[in-house]
């Protein structure tokens, strides 16, 4: 036995004096310098790259098995210049490597430059040629056994990784577009299995076309587990300045776990507060002047999420921006089918702020005789409604492509939303979008009243998206909504409505033109502000009895109890027939159309007086008892929001000569005879 061990243990030693030996004679012996076509040669074979060592090739095997290389070039597959390496060293430790344990010392790599260039072909030097690409894929791996037992660990130490001096340069000759990254550069503390180790990379980005040089720096502690397939990187930050004086700087921070079977990613990703305006602006993005001078000036975010590779859970998402904070969650169920739940919560929201400022009026005195023009039909000179230049064009405003493919379900709280000066009350939004059907429902309060819409937008069909929309308005209050909306303030009341519409098309105009449906709609407790009925209609009957009203306190509104009616829209043209009103002293009835597409309404109303019985009537315009329900004609037409409302003259003549024909029958016929006194004896005698 004693005999065998020392047999073992002779060879053992024989073993190690000949590696030693090896580790020594071989660097003497084998010139690695005449290898250099070879080398070239197995490179230009696999990947159709030109290699070429123009420095020397040093190495050593033993204790360290090191590699050293100077001045390296590498040309692309177009013989255009690919890359260029200064200097790199590396040394591994040899008897380590026996163990599965790779301890390096320092590896450094110097004046690294790469040039990546797209031809017009959209090609890159870097890409292998076909025939090249085709010899050297891989043949299928023939099915195996798995091996028994598991793979040796393999344990990383190497005491700093050093990369300086590298340039990247790309361009893109299809497209224009090139990119330089230079002044770069990676340190790395120890770098040891399952450890965490401390990284430092930063580079200067350059980008000619946009003018703009960004300052970049990521660093952090990063853990790597080979063996167990685990990766942690914390304490990340991660910046880019842009180069000048008083510059912005966007800066990210987080962590990440990564587990790769079964893979598994979670961790934070987080954007310090800074000014999203100032950067943009000196990122050389110019944004369009906002209403609010102080709107993007403040931005950050925080987040928390994790994946399966399967789907996408973001538990936490939280922006704020400048006064607006929104929160809550976005789940990702399928990353395949893009099917998506959210569901958020924020604060008060103006989006005015966001919009363009208000344009500021032009003085007379500075306009062009066409911008008189054009203002003296706006100020209701004309009928006629100022038209577009014939150079506008109209933009589509359905995003038909992106609303085709969302499938996607959630909610959107507020505590309030003003957009085109309208607030809403607590809005709450619901969306739920798939198979190119998108629905949306709005509830809110609104102006001391409440408002419910539901809304499908149709993308099944391209080109021609078709709207349905359903709304219901509860107790809207009309002077508080008159605070925006000016137009509203010749009527007072509370507004319930209720309107079911649908229309197709992408262009303003063409939905407009193809808008159909009803409206219902009925005002309780209001009066019209801007006009007296009564004493239009006093007008009409004072003329025809040629005299002159006596009172001169008639007030500037019309009471009613209550207002009401309903609207049907056909092509774009919403006919009324059936409003009604009961006011204090007078009924109406209205008839008449709003032309949506050429923005002009023509509508009639019907007023009829109370008689003798009229409180605080003048006594020119009262009418006997039999003649209370007689209509007395008012019209209102022109451009929608510029119209003019007066005596309608056509429908009085109807009036009087059905007024006329009631008198004739309770007169002798004889009385008829003399077409001029009589007539005016039988006008005379309609009133008292």
């Amino acid at each position: 036995m004693n005999r065998i061990l020392k047999l073992f243990a002779s060879i053992l030693a024989g073993l190690v004096v000949i590696t030693v030996a090896a580790a020594l004679i071989l660097p003497k012996v084998i010139d690695p310098n005449d290898y250099r076509s070879d080398i070239s040669k197995a490179v230009h074979d696999s990947t159709g790259l030109q290699l070429a060592i123009d420095g020397p090739i040093s190495w050593s095997v033993f204790p360290w098995l090191g590699l050293s290389l100077e001045d390296v070039n590498v040309k692309g597959s177009d013989n255009s210049q690919l890359a260029k390496l200064g200097a790199a060293e590396v040394n591994v430790k040899l008897l380590p490597l026996l163990g599965m344990k790779v301890e390096v010392k320092t590896a450094h790599l110097k004046g690294l430059e790469l040039d990546l260039v797209k031809n017009k072909d959209g090609r890159g030097n870097w890409e292998a040629p076909a025939a090249v690409t085709t010899a050297s894929a891989p043949k299928p791996a023939e099915k195996s056994e798995p091996a028994s037992g598991s793979a040796p660990a393999l344990n990383l130490d190497i005491s700093s990784v050093s990369v300086e001096g590298l340039v990247l340069r790309y361009k893109d000759l299809t497209s224009g577009q090139s990119y330089t990254i230079d002044q770069a550069g990676l340190e790395t503390g120890a770098i040891r299995s399952a450890q965490p180790f401390d990284f430092n990379l930063q580079a200067r980005v350059n980008s000619k076309q946009d003018k703009l040089t960004l300052m970049t720096q990521v660093s952090g502690m990063l853990t790597v587990d080979l063996n167990n397939g685990k990766f942690a990187l914390n304490k990340l930050k991660a910046s880019a300045t842009p180069a000048g004086k008083n510059s912005e700087t966007l800066q990210l921070t987080g962590q990440f776990d990564v587990n790769q079977t079964p893979l598994k990613v979670s961790g934070s990703l987080n954007v310090t507060e800074f000014n999203p305006g100032k950067l943009l602006k000196q990122l050389n993005v110019e944004l369009p002047a906002m209403a609010n001078e102080k709107a993007m000036s403040s931005l950050s975010f925080n987040s928390h999420f994790s994946t399966d590779g399967k789907s996408f859970n973001a538990d936490k998402l939280d922006l704020t921006l400048d006064a607006f904070n929104i929160n809550g969650h976005f789940k990702v169920l399928d990353l395949e089918k893009q099917n998506m739940v959210f569901q958020f919560k924020g604060n008060e929201l103006n989006l005015d702020h966001y919009l363009p400022p208000a344009a500021q009026p032009v003085a007379a005195s500075e306009q062009s005789s066409e911008q008189k023009t054009e203002t003296a039909k706006a100020s209701g000179s004309s009928s006629t409604p100022a038209k577009a230049s014939a150079s506008a064009k109209e933009q589509p405003l359905i995003p038909e492509a992106m609303l085709r493919s969302l499938n996607i379900k959630g909610s959107l709280e507020l505590a309030a939303l003003t957009v085109a000066k309208l607030t809403f009350d607590k809005p709450t939004v619901e969306i739920n979008a798939a198979n190119a059907r998108d629905r949306v429902k709005l509830t809110s309060g609104f102006y001391q009243g409440t408002i419910s819409l539901n809304t499908l937008v149709d993308v099944r069909t391209v080109g021609t998206p078709k709207i349905d929309t359903n709304a219901a308005l509860k107790g809207i209050n009309l002077p508080s909504l008159a605070t925006v909306i000016p137009a509203l303030k010749t009527v007072e009341g509370d507004v319930n409505a209720d309107l079911n519409v649908a229309t197709r098309g992408q262009l303003l105009s063409v939905l407009t033109r193809n808008l159909n449906g009803k409206v219902d709609f009925g005002i309780a407790k209001g009066a019209f502000t801007e006009a007296n009925f009564d004493k239009m209609v006093c007008e009409g009957i004072a003329k025809v009895r040629n005299k002159k009203l006596t009172k001169t306190d008639w007030g500037q509104a019309t009471h009613f109890t209550r207002l009401g009616g309903s609207f049907v829209i056909r092509n774009g043209v919403a006919s009324n027939k059936d409003l009604a009103a009961a006011l204090s002293n007078l009924s109406l009835k209205g008839d008449g159309d709003v032309d949506l597409v050429n923005r002009k309404l023509d509508y009639h109303l019907g007023l009829n007086i109370s008689g003798s019985s009229s409180e605080n009537s003048d006594p020119e315009c009262q009418v006997n008892e039999d003649y209370r329900d007689v209509t007395w004609p008012v019209r209102c037409h022109g451009v929608i929001g510029q119209q003019q409302c007066g005596i309608d003259t056509e429908r009085l003549g109807n009036t009087i000569a059905a007024l006329l024909k009631q008198e004739a029958k309770k007169r002798i016929e004889k009385e008829l005879e003399d077409k001029a006194g009589p007539l005016k004896d039988v006008l005379k005698g309609l009133f008292k």
